[in-house]
């Protein structure tokens, strides 16, 4: 990660950055993250400013395995997944055809204790990872299930992850994005699609590892929990909101899974937030995740286009 030394005033600090465009993206090409410390960002309107100075919106955001609320047109919660679990390390909409180039963080209210967002350079996960693993990635790709119930159930309703009660809409959608869909009898609605685990990014030409794999695979939750999420689906991990496979169908074993989180955790630095930080991550480049945490906390996203 390469460190700016940030500037007090917002409204300075874009001026400077729209100045030095050219040199900030060189250094983000590099470095998969930039971060600017000390600036007086203390709302949603404050960071939605800085932001939509800096970057163009990502406004294509739907399809999303899990809900972020929004707060403002173009500013969403980071998260708000349970404060005692971790979130794994991803890229951003991975698993989909079209995902955005940046994700701009900021931090109105650092938690008590924990909450760090852990990077990884993309580039040196794949570079670490197992040959054998790699290749077998590659030769078969990843096959990713959700299950979207209709109002009811576990995980998101696809009238929230597609943001229309339009069936046809969501078709449409599907076909565009080389998905196969399935409604069930009761409106719920299934979803696969097999994507590559390794990109190419489009700037730099630089291959990443790009797989969400390891967060839709069963194998990564506590064992109770996953015994008791197993009983509510009769035992059938395809029925679960989320699932991978290899995309030839076959099973992706627990242990090729670990190896693959062991490796990217190696990777990973932490960084405590700061009230007022800043932080831009090229999303190929670079993936994140979430620390558990204790009291109050507050970061945002803005989703780059």
């Amino acid at each position: 990660m390469l460190e700016f030394a940030g500037k007090t005033d917002p409204a300075e600090f874009t001026a400077w950055y729209n100045l030095h465009r050219n040199e900030a993206e060189a250094a983000l090409l590099e470095s998969g993250a930039l971060l600017v410390q000390g600036l007086e960002l203390d709302s949603t309107e404050s960071f939605g400013a800085v932001a939509g100075a800096m970057e163009e919106e990502f406004t294509d955001y739907i399809d999303i395995s899990y809900q972020r609320r929004r707060l403002s047109s173009n500013v969403y919660i980071s998260t708000e997944y349970d404060a005692s679990f971790p979130i794994k390390m991803h890229n951003e909409l991975s698993y989909a055809n079209y995902w955005p180039s940046r994700l701009l963080f900021a931090c109105l209210i650092p938690s008590a204790t924990g909450g760090e967002t852990p990077l990884a350079d993309s580039r040196a996960v794949l570079r670490a990872l197992d040959p054998a693993i790699v290749e077998e990635y590659r030769r078969k790709q990843v096959r990713y299930v959700r299950n979207l119930h209709n109002g009811q159930g576990l995980g998101p309703s696809w009238q929230e992850t597609f943001k229309t009660n339009d069936k046809a809409l969501v078709e449409q959608y599907c076909q565009k994005e080389a998905m196969l869909w399935h409604w069930k009898p009761d409106g719920g609605l299934k979803l696969e699609a097999i994507r590559p685990p390794v990109r190419k990014h489009p700037k730099t030409g630089a291959e990443v590892w790009f797989s969400v794999a390891e967060l839709y695979h069963p194998s990564h939750f506590e064992p109770e929990y996953y015994e008791g999420l197993l009983e509510l689906v009769n035992g059938d991990e395809e029925e679960l909101p989320l699932y991978a496979s290899f995309g030839d169908g076959t099973k992706i074993s627990n242990e090729t899974v670990a190896a693959v989180i062991s490796t990217i955790e190696q990777q990973r630095k932490l960084r405590t937030w700061q009230q007022g930080d800043l932080l831009l991550v090229d999303n190929m480049l670079t993936s994140h995740g979430r620390m558990p945490y204790t009291g109050q906390r507050k970061i945002v996203v803005y989703l780059c286009k």
